[in-house]
């Protein structure tokens, strides 16, 4: 079915520029472009500011290399805060933000931090706990409604720029490793930014969140393109320094995350797209097996090796990782009904570090309340990602891979209350989640089937 323009009368619209109406607006950077909202935001600058203000937080959100001092608080995070006083000044947040499934998101994450606040409490050391669930709220509950409080003609832009963020900070660290060293870069950008053995952190900071960001990149990337809010050139250009940084990264877990995703976004939207990624991935790989060009160092020796031998501790450090596993599982026992509390796990640790596996780490911090509810926010983020198939295959499927890369690195981060890691999956709820853009009645999530 053809999509209407914006002063059509679709199906699911009223007639166009009424507050019942629903039109698909494609203004350049989501502004309002009908009658009704012309009127309605002509005379509000401030909401123009904010809007501003959300698109420099967005291209910035995996940036995290700008963040003010050592602490979890970057030049992202400061901007959405920014738009986040705007709009509970303006009444402008979304209160469901993923509609009907609110409830059960906001229930997971009440349980997962009482689960934490309760083992906190019994061994000590609440002032962390404060802290976290501080970052928490941030990432989990007021950015849901942030986003999802947005114009449907804003958030359909917004997977874009978080792309165009990432491709910029993998082409400025391709740059970095051609051209310097570690000792050149570690003393002004940290030991993340280029590795000592040639791993590119980017401006993300960190070789493997690098990998984790590119992965959530590239099905955005393909949406955008297919949505056309990205030119198909300049896509490629994207999607050249997409593929580069994340060979470049080194990750194993990036890189095996970031092909699935691919596969999933190209599945949901249906075969004949699939089709299509099949010839122009064969004719690419082709290019590039013709070129000669050698591939990045760090991906030979981590991520190449792995695959081709099926040895997986050869992607680094996963034998580390699989003894604090072993550690964290024969400990659960101890503190399934109690947990230790925030960030306990390394202090009772005999390696003196956190699992890097969420689900674990929870099950033994916040004892089964707090891993109950971990689950039940893991699968609410699984459940939104199919409603949104029903209702539009091509952001579900955006959706769905994304998800899918965050559930991923549950399984080799620690906590994931920085908003590098939840972002993107809220950047793609928001493509079906966000407010009726030309309604003035109340907010309920919903968007139209296509």
């Amino acid at each position: 079915m053809s999509e209407p323009s914006d002063l059509q009368t679709a199906p699911w619209q009223g007639p166009a520029g009424e507050p019942g109406g629903f039109a698909r607006e494609r203004s350049g950077f989501g502004f309002p472009t009908t009658p009704f909202e012309k009127a309605r935001y002509r005379a509000s600058p401030i909401s123009r500011l904010s809007r501003i203000i959300l698109l420099i937080a967005v291209f910035f959100c995996g940036w995290a290399l700008l963040r003010i001092g050592q602490i979890s608080l970057t030049f992202s995070d400061v901007l959405l805060s920014l738009v986040l006083v705007v709009m509970l000044s303006r009444g402008e947040i979304n209160m469901r933000p993923f509609g009907n499934l609110t409830i059960f998101w906001l229930m997971g994450l009440g349980l997962m931090l009482a689960g934490l606040l309760i083992g906190t409490i019994v061994n000590g050391g609440v002032d962390r706990w404060l802290i976290v669930v501080a970052q928490y709220l941030f990432a989990f509950f007021l950015l849901p409604m942030l986003l999802t409080g947005q114009q449907l003609s804003l958030t359909r832009i917004l997977p874009a720029l978080f792309v165009f963020g990432i491709a910029v900070s993998q082409l400025i660290g391709i740059s970095a490793m051609l051209l310097f060293e570690n000792a050149d870069t570690k003393d002004l950008l940290g030991n993340g930014f280029l590795t000592g053995n040639g791993r590119v952190g980017a401006m993300t900071g960190e070789a493997n969140p690098n990998g984790a960001m590119i992965a959530f990149a590239l099905p955005m990337l393909l949406y955008s393109i297919r949505e056309r809010t990205i030119p198909l050139s300049f896509g490629i250009i994207c999607g050249v320094l997409l593929v580069w940084g994340l060979m470049a990264s080194g990750s194993f877990t990036g890189f095996v995350a970031g092909i699935v995703a691919v596969a999933v976004y190209f599945t949901v939207s249906g075969l004949r797209v699939l089709l299509r990624a099949v010839v122009l991935g064969a004719i690419g790989l082709a290019l590039f097996l013709a070129s000669g060009l050698p591939l990045p160092s760090a991906f030979e020796n981590r991520v190449a090796g792995a695959i081709s031998t099926g040895n997986i501790e050869e992607a680094g450090t996963y034998t580390g990782r699989s003894l604090l596993i072993e550690e964290a599982w024969n400990r659960a026992d101890d503190n399934i009904l109690i947990g230790l509390g925030v960030d306990r796990f390394r202090e009772v640790s005999v390696y003196g570090a956190p699992v890097h596996e969420l689900h674990l780490l929870i099950l033994n911090e916040g004892g089964i309340v707090g891993f109950v509810g971990l689950l039940i926010v893991l699968l609410t983020m699984v459940g939104a990602a199919f409603v949104a198939i029903g209702r539009s295959r091509t952001e579900g499927a955006m959706i769905l891979a994304v998800v899918f890369v965050f559930n991923v690195y549950t399984f080799s981060i620690p906590h994931m209350y920085s908003r590098v890691w939840i972002l993107p999956v809220l950047l793609a709820m928001a493509t079906v989640f966000a407010r009726r853009a030309t309604s003035s009645s109340p907010i309920d999530g919903t968007a139209p089937v296509r």
